[in-house]
């Protein structure tokens, strides 16, 4: 394994929730599609719950977080990391294509 691959293979092992070893098993490019399918599908989910990450802000911003209840500021960090990574994901594929 080249120097370049070893580091690209270092980076994906920090973004994906897999070990080299999977990767070089399975393939990169099948790793990579699974978990940003994965990724777009739990956001098309809060979407449907909340509309738009905007209007969930909005929402916990007028109503506060409840002590009982921290489900929406959950949904919110959830959408936030869920985007994060799926922004780091698809620069990732864009530059192992």
């Amino acid at each position: 394994m080249t120097l370049k691959t070893k580091r690209r293979a270092q980076d994906l092992e920090e973004l994906l929730p897999v070990s080299r070893e999977e990767l070089l098993r399975r393939g990169t490019f099948s790793v990579l599609t699974e978990r940003i399918w994965h990724l777009r599908e739990r956001v098309h989910q809060l979407a449907e719950r909340h509309g738009s990450l905007n209007q969930l802000e909005r929402r916990i911003k007028a109503e506060g977080v409840s002590p009982d209840d921290h489900s929406l500021y959950h949904d919110w960090l959830e959408w936030r990391a869920a985007q994060h990574e799926l922004d780091r994901l698809l620069e990732a594929l864009k530059t192992a294509l």
